[in-house]
Parts: C-alpha cells; structure tokens; sequence
C-alpha cells in the first residue's frame, strides 16, 4: 500500500453528507476553491473530482493543530502535488496557523473563490476568525460540523462551537442550506451559505 494515498481513502467527514455537498458544488460549477483545514486531503482530494481541469484549489493546514493526526501532514502534501502536477490543477498548499496574516495575505493574492469550506479549529475565536478572514474570498462559503452536539459528551479535544456561529450566519444570509444526514444526528453537518 502506497503510504501517501490516504487522502484517496478517507474524508473526515460523514460520507452521505459529503457526496451532497459535492453535488452542490458540482452544480453551482465551481471553478476554483478555498478549504481551511484539510487534514490528509480527503475532502480536497473529493472536491477536486467534481472541478474542470485547470481549476484553482488552495488549501490551508496546519497539521499538528490536532495532535491525533500527526502524520497528516505528507499524505497532505501528496494530495496537492498531485493535485497540480499529475491531474493538472492549479494547486496550492499553505502550512501554517490560518489566523496567520501573512496566510490570509498569501490566500488573499489567489482569491476570488467560487466556493470555500471552514473545517480547521472548530473553536469559537478560530472559526470567527476563518470566517472573517476568509469568507469574503467567495461566493459560497461552507462549515463543517454545524450539526455537533455538545450535551452528554466527555471530550479530549477543544470544544466544537461551530452550531452557535451558524445559528448567527443562517438568519444574516437568506439564501443557505443545511446538510445534516448524518446517522448519529450529533454530528457532522454542512452549513453553506451564498454571499450572493
């Protein structure tokens, strides 16, 4: 087994939901996208498929955020190699804390976005921060995990507050959608949203 496939294998994000959001993606004929946080690759890897060739694909990581994806780091950067120089994408890969100024300003030079999705820190002040970095970069921004609920829970990690900045965003833009399919209905979820 070739150890840098795993972005061909495994998306972190519930199956049923993605093939949705990749529909809609593939509908709204998005040429070029922006993905915060983007793990081994998987879901770029996914949304890359549903993209003319030559398409724009940006991703920023930063891949020992979370300690419980050390490795993610090379399958990543695989992904985007091969992205550009193999299947003929216009790919880019940027390491680093996406808060970072000089990200945002490296990201700002590649914009504007058809499509964006928010799926790093899911903490408050990070996933604020992408959406005011990030989200008008792009006619059609997504956050993953709006459908995660907190209550009964004993977690390890940060906590995820993505629901209480979608529950903000879906009453400010009338035009959104909520993808949660996800079996455990505690889970996962996109929320997608049109600038336009």
């Amino acid at each position: 087994m070739n150890m840098f496939n795993k972005y061909e294998r495994l998306a972190l994000q519930d199956p049923v939901e993605l093939a949705t959001f990749l529909k809609l993606l593939r509908n709204e004929n998005i040429r070029s996208y922006l993905e915060i946080g983007s793990k081994f690759g998987g879901s770029l890897w996914k949304v890359a498929t549903v993209m003319p060739k030559g398409s724009r694909i940006v991703s920023v990581d930063l891949p020992h955020g979370d300690t419980s994806f050390k490795e993610s780091q090379p399958h990543l950067e695989e992904c985007v190699k091969r992205l550009r120089k193999s299947l003929g994408y216009d790919a880019y890969l940027f390491l680093g804390d996406s808060t970072d100024p000089a990200i945002v300003t490296k990201v700002a030079e590649l914009a504007p976005f058809d499509a964006c999705l928010i799926d790093a820190n899911h903490t408050g002040p990070y996933v604020r921060a992408d959406w005011a970095n990030y989200g008008s970069m792009a006619r059609i921004v997504a956050f993953h995990d709006i459908g995660w609920v907190q209550e009964g829970r004993v977690t390890k990690k940060y906590p995820i507050e993505v629901p209480q900045l979608w529950s903000e965003l879906k009453t400010q833009f009338p035009k959104h959608r909520e993808i949660k399919l996800c079996h455990t209905k505690r889970d996962n979820g996109f929320g997608v949203l049109w600038r336009d």
